[in-house]
């Protein structure tokens, strides 16, 4: 009888469920770091090694999928992201490739056609750094094609809206509203608002827009996984959701329905509103879990509301400090109070300003209740003072940073700061130079979520304009290798959960991505272009590409 046709003949115990075989395998396992296949059994890994050594693995009822020689990697593990927003993203008025004013007002007013009466139109992703003239659009823009339906649209960055004339009037903002703590309402030379409101300004009309229902927001999530699944990610951390998203993600995976893995960071200022129990961090299930603290600092760099130490070029703002940061006493508080029950702290910061203030708080809280492995994190942290990276080492903060915000902000970013703060802006290099751990994501539904857009921003930082196309702030590239490691074990170190997932290596969560090419032999630049073929989530397939034509998986 054939080993392969018989494990038992070799070694004791049942058979495989799946076997991966005639692959390269980029294990991200320094003990051994490449392989030719890998079997599962269940939900875990059982072998990873050369293709005679997983052969033994093999049953009669072993499915075994050749790989003609690809590319197999761990799943790829989004580390920020808004996992339901991005799902409602794909079904809402989608403004990002509007290329000037004219086709901002028209995709809204098609947009407005497909809805029913009374409905408000969401969504956006608009940016006016695409336009000729690089001005913010008003309420005026679109009231023309809006006469009767209520808008709120963000800004691809989330820290700005417009609002139509309609939400306004609907929301009671006129000329005499106050400015909100921590947020803008923009307004015009008569004092009017212009329909633009940044960061906490936004809730002044957000609170009027009716709930997501039930049936949209299942729609949403089924989507989002969905599509996830068809980019090769298996795990998410997804920062801020509402406890109606929470509640619909324990619903799927008591039904065995999710195919993303799941982490969850809850807002700071809900979990303070409702009195909710402060969770340890990594509590729950393999497929969904809580225990992660998220707030913000400051806002974008897009919508000139990250906080920084000097003013903006040719601008007489700073940027703006949330309205959580600006009451230092409560939030000190709180963030005690969170770290006493072991939550861990992610912190959205990205002015260097707003990054100093965070790592000010997290220094507070190790003196407070003295050292231990927090793992406290800075979200964004996309622009940082030279005498704060030793701090970000010393307290062992992890920079969790999305890599295109980098190539996208890149167009433009100069004119925000100058030359001289962009030396330490999106500092990927820096930060692993000063032994800062690193966890890669994109902010979906900010930035794509597609994760070899990612490593192609992280690898070349050319511009999406293509005015650098051997890098912008080329001293700050990673490796291939850095970047991928910081895609797959260091998110999975930055939520508690290196033991499990982040390497394909034996005993952990089998969680794969095959690839159409090998991205650690092309040219970076041709990255963008790489195709995921399989995805493996928990050892079952969740996705796998209608376009390849390997040997029919047996």
């Amino acid at each position: 009888m054939n080993r392969s046709d018989n494990r038992q003949d070799s070694i004791s115990g049942p058979a495989a469920d799946l076997i991966v075989t005639d692959a390269r395998v980029w294990t991200g396992d320094e003990t051994s770091p490449e392989a030719e296949a890998v079997a599962i059994l269940g939900d875990r890994i059982v072998a990873a090694g050369s293709a005679a050594e997983v052969a033994l693995w093999r049953g009669k009822r072993t499915r075994v999928i050749p790989a003609q020689g690809r590319l197999l990697l761990p799943g790829f593990n989004d580390a920020h992201l808004h996992l339901v927003d991005g799902g409602l993203q794909l079904d809402n008025v989608d403004l990002r490739e509007a290329a000037s004013p004219g086709e901002f007002a028209d995709r809204i007013g098609a947009h407005v056609r497909t809805i029913g009466a009374g409905e408000w139109v969401l969504g956006g992703g608009w940016d006016e750094q695409r336009w000729d003239r690089h001005e913010l659009p008003t309420r005026q823009m679109i009231d023309p094609v809006t006469p009767d339906t209520p808008v709120l649209i963000e800004r691809y960055d989330m820290h700005m809206a417009l609002a139509n004339t309609v939400a306004l009037r609907l929301a009671g903002v006129t000329a005499a509203t106050p400015t909100p703590r921590g947020g803008e309402i923009v307004r015009d030379s008569r004092g009017n608002p212009t329909g633009i409101l940044k960061d906490a300004a936004i809730r002044c009309v957000a609170a009027f827009v009716p709930p997501t229902t039930p049936a949209r927001r299942l729609r949403a999530v089924k989507r989002a996984l969905e599509h996830a699944a068809a980019l090769g990610v298996t795990s998410v951390q997804h920062m801020g959701p509402a406890s109606d998203d929470v509640a619909l993600y324990m619903e799927l995976a008591e039904r065995g329905e999710l195919t993303t893995r799941i982490y969850i960071a809850q807002p700071n200022l809900e979990w303070a509103e409702h009195g909710q129990v402060a969770v340890r961090h990594g509590f729950g299930s393999s497929l969904l879990r809580l225990g992660a603290l998220k707030g913000f600092a400051d806002g974008s760099l897009g919508s000139a509301t990250a906080y920084f130490f000097q003013p903006y070029a040719k601008a007489d703002t700073r940027g703006l400090m949330s309205d959580e940061m600006q009451d230092q006493e409560t939030l000190r508080e709180r963030l005690l109070q969170a770290d006493k029950a072991a939550m861990q702290v992610c912190w959205h910061a990205i002015g260097d300003q707003a990054v100093s203030l965070t790592l000010d708080l997290f220094e507070e809280i190790e003196r407070f209740h003295g050292p231990r492995d927090r793992r406290l994190r800075i979200e964004h942290a996309q622009h940082v003072t030279a005498r704060d990276f030793d701090r970000f080492s010393r307290l062992r903060v992890i920079a969790s940073v999305q890599p295109y915000h980098a190539i996208d902000d890149g167009r433009w970013a100069e004119q925000r700061v100058g030359a001289q703060r962009l030396k330490t802006s999106y500092p990927y290099r820096s930060f692993l130079d000063h032994g800062v751990r690193l966890a890669l994501g994109t902010d979906w539904c900010v930035a794509p979520l597609n994760p070899l857009l990612t490593l192609y921003a992280a690898t070349t930082r050319a511009t999406l304009d293509g005015k650098n196309p051997q890098g912008w702030i080329p001293e700050q590239k990673l490796s291939m290798s850095e970047a991928v490691a910081a895609y797959t074990s260091g998110s999975a170190f930055a939520e508690f959960h290196e033991k499990e997932k982040g390497s394909i290596s034996c005993g952990k969560l089998a969680d794969m991505v095959l690839l159409s090419d090998n991205i650690f032999k092309i040219d970076p630049g041709q990255v963008r272009d790489v195709r995921v073929l399989l995805t493996i989530m928990g050892g079952k397939i969740v996705y796998s590409s209608a376009g390849w034509t390997a040997p029919a998986l047996k």
